[in-house]
Order: structure tokens, then sequence, then C-alpha cells
């Protein structure tokens, strides 16, 4: 399966990923613009109340019904960051024209109502509605609130914001709920007047159509924007060691359990050639069932509830979470970094390495049952200026050596500890919360 890319203006391009075996095609329009502390919020919010309703259906309901009509298609918004880089936009899911039971050409039909979410919102007064515009900061900033409450996923965004602050990563990709709550109208229809232009536009179709009328129907699609966009640069500062002695931060939260995150500079980027070496070394740190944390950390030791390691490959960013009683703080943190020197100096089996490399390319090979899995590799290649495939990736995994995972384990630095110290829940009601320990 080979990436086949068209260019449709300046700044805009068509990326075909050919896939047979589904009955539904995809398409989506992607946004890429640099991740900016005073535009997140605008961004994350533009997608939501496009979405609300176009000039032809003006509302939820009959933007509904008109999908309803078309087969079923699916219309959904995103909103999302990798490295440095903020990814916003839309994507449709529907049927194949040939699975019609009569004439509908589905993917023009779908593609007529998403020009309009694009191009032709719901207005007043030569604006966006007032209404949609304050119901959807509502959501998003219950959206943000619901975040905070998930205290192990809070914990990594905490960690991430300490650990990179100053730097792009650093933003919130929904903004802050005193951003949300400060815009009006006036500032989102201005936003939503500029943005597209000023954004790099990857639009991406998973399917069997013909490319030439593909290209076709998005070139149409794009046609507001057909003397092309001013696409920004989306360069990403990537730090390859911690500069300094790791940073401790320690909040307090409202829990009986702790959170604790270790965030660690890996070395790697996913631009590096070798990068697949570095995956493996994580997988076999932190990623797979068999891994050392969970073995070790977790089960021969009993010191968290859960613990896992993350990668960021467009920031070159390792992140291990754990769920911890309070006084297992530094115990917990010396194992993570202990199983960490053991794998720069060799001590793993060839079973565990082989169980790692199994369980990568075994997800690798997953990536061909999902058409959002292929958009989303291929996109992140694009940003990283790769086009090798899953199964490309696969064949260098199984050659890794045990001297590179070596070497890879030996390249991460820590850079900062972040502690969320769980406090004795305030009252009765608050004992009957879950504790949150399957992350």
């Amino acid at each position: 399966m080979q990436l086949l890319k068209k260019t449709i203006a300046e700044g805009i391009t068509l990326n075909v990923i050919p896939a047979d075996k589904f009955k539904t095609d995809r398409i989506s329009v992607n946004f890429l613009t640099p991740l900016d502390p005073e535009k997140a919020a605008l961004n994350a919010l533009l997608v939501k109340v496009l979405s609300r309703g176009t000039k032809s259906w003006p509302d939820m309901k009959s933007l509904s019904r008109a999908l309803d009509d078309i087969y079923g298609t699916n219309l959904s918004d995103y909103n999302y960051k990798r490295g440095e880089t903020q990814i916003f936009g839309f994507s449709l899911g529907m049927l194949k024209s040939e699975y019609a039971v009569d004439d509908t050409d589905i993917i023009s039909e779908a593609l007529r109502i998403l020009s309009e979410v694009l191009f032709s919102p719901a207005l007043e007064n030569g604006g966006l509605r007032t209404d949609y515009v304050e119901a959807e900061k509502k959501n998003l900033i219950d959206d943000i609130k619901a975040r905070i409450n998930n205290k192990s996923g809070w914990a990594l965004e905490r960690c991430v914001e300490e650990m990179c602050a100053g730097e792009r990563h650093s933003v919130s990709v929904t903004g802050t709920i005193e951003q949300v709550e400060k815009i009006k109208p006036e500032d989102l229809t201005k936003h939503y007047k500029n943005i597209f232009r000023n954004c790099r536009i990857e639009i991406f179709y998973v399917g069997d159509a013909d490319i030439d009328r593909i290209y076709g129907l998005m070139k149409n699609l794009m046609t507001p924007l057909s003397d092309g966009v001013k696409a920004p640069a989306l360069s990403v500062d990537v730090k390859r060691k911690a500069e300094n002695e790791p940073k401790e931060i320690t909040e307090d939260i409202l829990a009986k359990q702790g959170k604790l995150v270790l965030g660690f500079r890996s070395g790697s980027v996913l631009e590096d050639p070798d990068y697949h070496m570095f995956k493996i070394f994580c997988e076999l740190y932190g990623g797979s069932p068999t891994c050392k944390l969970f073995e070790n950390v977790r089960e021969r030791l009993s010191l968290c509830y859960y613990c896992w390691a993350s990668n960021e490959a467009f920031k070159g960013i390792m992140l291990v979470s754990s769920g911890i009683e309070n006084t297992d703080k530094d115990k917990a943190q010396d194992e993570i970094l202990r199983q960490l020197k053991l794998v720069a100096e060799g001590d793993f089996s060839e079973e565990e390495l082989e169980n790692a490399k199994l369980s990568l390319c075994n997800g690798y090979k997953e990536i061909y049952d999902q058409k959002g899995s292929l958009e989303a590799w291929y996109l992140g290649r694009l940003l990283a200026g790769r086009e090798d495939s899953p199964l490309e990736n696969v064949d260098k995994i199984m050659k890794v050596t045990r001297e590179e995972v070596m070497q890879k384990a030996a390249g991460v630095s820590l850079d900062t500890v972040y502690f969320m110290h769980g406090t004795e829940k305030a009252d009765a009601a608050e004992e009957g919360e879950e504790e949150d320990v399957s992350d």
C-alpha cells in the first residue's frame, strides 16, 4: 500500500490511501497550524460551531437528517495536536456508491454537505450564530472540566505543561476555561474568515474509487480556496537531552491515590531513520503486557496500580505514568528509573525482546483494519517527512538487535518528575466516588 499525493492548490494536498477491503470510504479535511496559545481555543470551538448547521441545513436536526438520507453518512469533527502542530477538521464516513440501491452518487452528495459545513455555515446578521457559539462554549468548557477530573490523564497533561514550559507543545489544544469563556461570537466569526487561508491543508481519501475522479471532487470542494493558502511552517523545537537537573513538581488533589508521572527527553523523534529502534525499546520498557514496568513495578513489587510508558513521536518525549499510594512515591520512582538503567545495560531476555517485537508488529498490522488508523499513520508520516508503510516498519522491527535497544535506552534522560499527591476526600459524598485505578 503506497500513499499517492496530488497537489490541489498551493498549500492544499490530496493524499490517497488505496484500500479495497472496506465497504465504506473515508474523506477528511485536515487543517494544520502551529500551536498558538492565542488561537488554540478558537480553533477548538470553531469546528464545533461549524458542525451545528449550514446555510441549507441550519440546525443539527436538519443536518443530521440530510446525512442520514445519504445512506447513513457520518460527519465528525476533531481537534488534537501532534508535536507542536494543532490539527483540526472534519471527516466523512460513507457507504461506497456501488452499494447504493438507487443511482445515488454518495461521495458527491456527502461532499456537498461538507462544502457547506466548511464554507457556508449557519449565520445571523452576517456572523456565526450567537446561540451556537454560546452552546458550544459551554460544551467545550465541560470537556475541559472532564479532562481535569480524569486525574490520570490530567497528571500527564500537567507534567507536559511543566516539562515543556515556554515551548509550543505545552499549549492545551482546547485552550483553558478562561480563554474559552472570553470568546465572543464576533471574535470567532473574525477568526473563521481568516483561519482556513492560513493553515496547511491535507485532504485524505481512504478507499478504491478512481483517483482522478476523487481529485476532481476534492478540487471542486476547495473552490473557495482555489488560489491556494498561506501554509505556515510546522517546525518542532526538539530537545534531545534534559538540559538541567530534573524538575520536581508536587500538587495536591482530593483523592486517596497519588499519580506519578516521569517526563523524559527520549533522544529520538519520528523523523529519525532509526526511530523504529526506539519504538522497540519503549515497548519492551513500558508499552506491552509483558513490559519491564508492568512485570516489576506493578506485579513483582506491587508499588502501583498501573505503570506504563508512552511517547510523543514528534517532540521526542517519553512519559511514564503510574497510580500509587502516596507513601510509595520514592520507591516507585526509584524502581522505574532502575528498570530503565537495567534495559540500558542489557538486562532483558531474548524472550522479552521477542515479545516486545511481536506486540509492536501486531499493532502495526492492525492499522490496516481501520481507515482512521491508516489515515493517522500517514498523516503522522507526512509531518515527519516520511512515507513508509506500517508493514515496512514490521520488517525493520524484527531486525532490531539487543545492542540497538540498549543504545536507545541509554539515550533517554529524566527531565521532570510530576507528583499529584492524593489527599483524603473532603466529605462522605466524595468517598462514594470510584478510584481510577485502571488507566
